[in-house]
């Protein structure tokens, strides 16, 4: 993964973090755990993307695919 910095105005910040979440839920619909690295690939650049804006998201199966919950991002000290 890169380290590439991304630039969103604030006003976009709820919209950019909307479509994420939304992907993010849209590969729990065909998640496969193990045979998903790609998948898994993917998640972790969208979180990391999420974390650049100051938010995070907490990612759990559940019998529907992905139950995602936001956060406020708060880096470990």
């Amino acid at each position: 993964m890169s380290t590439k910095q991304i630039t969103v105005p604030s006003e976009y910040a709820e919209s950019v973090l909307g479509m994420i979440e939304q992907r993010i839920r849209e590969i729990g619909k065909t998640y496969q755990g193990p045979k998903s690295n790609q998948d898994d690939l993917e998640i972790t650049a969208f979180r990391a993307m999420a974390r650049q804006l100051g938010y995070d998201f907490e990612v759990m199966s559940n019998a529907d695919g992905f139950a995602i919950t936001r956060h406020v991002y708060k880096p470990v000290e």
